[in-house]
């Protein structure tokens, strides 16, 4: 009769560990989401770099009025061949970090050209977080994409600048000073995006407030672009940089004092902690200098 006992009491033995095991490994959806955000991002920053965007703008400032900034961006392209190199997930604040390339043969631009490239690779990178506490950060990175690709085009194309103002009795009356800008940019490209680099061309400062730097081979804008500043001598490499924030500290506040709400292959995931700034962010200054390496 003991023998029975025993194997009733090995049998629940096991059953137990087997559950804590499928508890330890049953897990949501929510990592497989923020990865899958991360490479749609990735491939987003890819196809704007290589194919490129048309970037319009236009902002308000003067000493008499409410300042304004916009800017407005539209890409759109069948892309195919971006291979993922790396993804990363930060566990504790739930962000992937995914980076990828795509080698480049023949492509049609933003503006419906077609572009010869040999043996090309463009490296891109991108975040993703399905929670929204991780979220600001991620939002101000991609604000600053924007602000460096706006930057870029009124420094290569140019900006229509409009500028109004008034006195009466030696009073300043009317100050406007508005400026358009509204260009088609690709063949820009992020400089060292490696999370490691040294000179990392991306990142937050210690305000958390984030930072992106663009390069762009003047001469391959030049001749592409039709722009008539002649370029001569050395890599001629157009460098500007975009900001983006955290938060909007000019936007009409709500009652409650915060802002007015108007592949194929699964490659092996990377576990570490980002540096993402999340409450006090860690103080991270941008590049003091940029050595780029200009477009092939």
């Amino acid at each position: 009769m003991p023998r029975p006992r025993t194997l009733r009491i090995a049998v629940l033995a096991v059953a137990a560990v087997l559950g804590l095991h499928v508890c330890a490994f049953a897990q949501g959806n929510k990592q497989l989401m923020s990865e899958k955000m991360a490479l749609q991002d990735m491939k987003r920053q890819i196809v704007e770099a290589v194919i490129g965007f048309k970037v319009k703008s236009e902002s308000e400032f003067g000493l008499t009025e409410d300042a304004a900034y916009r800017v407005d961006t539209k890409a759109a392209a069948l892309i195919k061949g971006i291979k993922v190199d790396k993804m990363i997930y930060d566990k504790e604040k739930d962000v992937a970090l995914c980076f990828g390339h795509i080698e480049l043969g023949r492509v049609r631009n933003i503006v419906g050209e077609r572009v010869e490239f040999k043996n090309v690779r463009v490296e891109g990178f991108g975040f993703g977080s399905m929670t929204e506490a991780s979220r600001p950060p991620l939002r101000a990175l991609r604000a600053a994409t924007l602000n460096a690709y706006d930057e870029m085009a009124a420094l290569l194309i140019g900006e229509k600048i409009l500028s109004r103002s008034s006195a009466e009795n030696f009073i300043l009356t009317k100050d406007s000073n508005r400026s358009k800008v509204c260009a088609a940019i690709f063949g820009a490209y992020v400089p060292n995006p490696d999370l490691n680099s040294p000179n990392r061309g991306w990142g937050w400062d210690e305000s958390g407030n984030a930072f992106l730097k663009l390069n762009l081979d003047a001469r391959k804008a030049r001749d592409i672009m039709g722009n008539l500043i002649v370029y001569t001598g050395g890599e001629n490499l157009l460098e500007v940089m975009g900001r983006g924030a955290q938060k909007d500290e000019l936007a009409p506040q709500g009652p409650d004092g915060g802002p007015a709400m108007v592949r194929p292959g699964a490659p092996k995931t990377q576990y570490m902690n980002l540096d993402v700034p999340l409450g006090q962010p860690k103080p991270q200054q941008p590049p003091q200098e940029l050595k780029g390496v200009p477009a092939q």
